[in-house]
């Protein structure tokens, strides 16, 4: 009888500490949340080639462009240690404002044109799929390090609200695309609460186009385009709360900034020449604050 009973305590015993002890991160993990996000973003251009006359001849600068965020993402630990990942991010911009000045002298003095616009529509977007392998996973903490490739694209536009230029409808379309090195690692803090903070280190290539349907004197629908190589950092963190085993609530903040360096800004003429100069930098940085569910299995 003590036996039998003895071997029931055991078995109970391990019974308990396997349904406590769960892995902090588990095989399938499947998230989906809304929020909100702003951002500003702004890029130049130069005289000529060589960065010069004057150094910064035309600046555009996007402010405050917000609006709905919508996002999924997915970790699958497919085998053994190896873990895929992906994530689809996208905004529907509803306001923002943008200045449009060009200058005739070095350093962004004695402006010759100055005017505000507005973008109240147009979209940014964001994917990324990559693997990884987990250093770290138990019942308090978890470590793992990703590596893949990440594509960014920025649908922004001009137009006017006050009425002056009622035609006005110019586009600018971005696109950050290439590798990326990523870091999540997960704390359980109380019982079903836990924290996860992430890092994104992106090495991109910057291509852009615009249309600045108002000019006659610039193709259309292509009036220009760019080319630069860059980089990004992103940092994230999240906090959730497990309803039931299988289903959880969070809250998240991320944080971004990406940047260009010097590149080349192609002009292309209604008369067939093409005119170049160099693109100075482009400059994109903002947050998001976000919260949703996530399914794990």
């Amino acid at each position: 009888m003590n036996r039998i009973l003895s071997a029931l305590i055991i078995v109970t015993t391990c019974f308990t500490f396997r349904t406590h002890a769960q892995d902090i991160e588990s095989k399938l993990q499947l998230s989906l949340s809304s929020g909100y996000q702003r951002e500003n973003f702004h890029w130049s251009i130069a005289g000529n080639t060589n960065g010069q006359n004057p150094n910064v001849f035309s600046e555009l600068k996007w402010k405050n462009v917000s609006g709905q965020a919508y996002n999924a993402a997915l970790q699958w630990n497919v085998w053994n240690k190896v873990v895929l990942y992906g994530s689809y991010n996208r905004v529907a911009v509803k306001s923002g404002s943008i200045s449009d000045i060009d200058y005739n002298s070095d350093n962004r003095t004695d402006a010759v044109y100055d005017e505000n616009f507005s973008d109240n529509k147009g979209n940014t977007s964001a994917w990324c799929a990559g693997a990884g392998y987990r250093l770290f996973n138990n019942s308090f903490f978890s470590l793992t390090p990703y590596i893949g490739y990440t594509g960014n694209i920025q649908n922004l536009y001009i137009v006017d609200e006050t009425g002056q230029f009622p035609t006005l409808n110019s586009t600018y379309q971005a696109n950050w695309k290439g590798g990326f090195l990523k870091v999540i690692s997960s704390v359980k803090i109380w019982r079903s609460l836990k924290v996860s903070v992430d890092i994104t280190y992106n090495q991109t290539n910057y291509n852009s186009q615009g249309d600045w349907n108002l000019i006659d004197e610039f193709k259309h629908p292509v009036s220009y385009r760019q080319v630069a190589d860059g980089y990004g950092i992103n940092t994230g963190a999240q906090l959730s709360y497990n309803i039931i085993r299988q289903l959880s609530v969070f809250a998240g903040f991320n944080y971004f900034n990406w940047e260009t360096g010097n590149g080349t800004d192609t002009l292309y003429l209604a008369s067939g020449e093409n005119d170049k100069t160099q693109f100075n930098a482009a400059f994109r940085n903002g947050y998001q604050v976000s919260g949703g569910l996530k399914l794990t299995l």
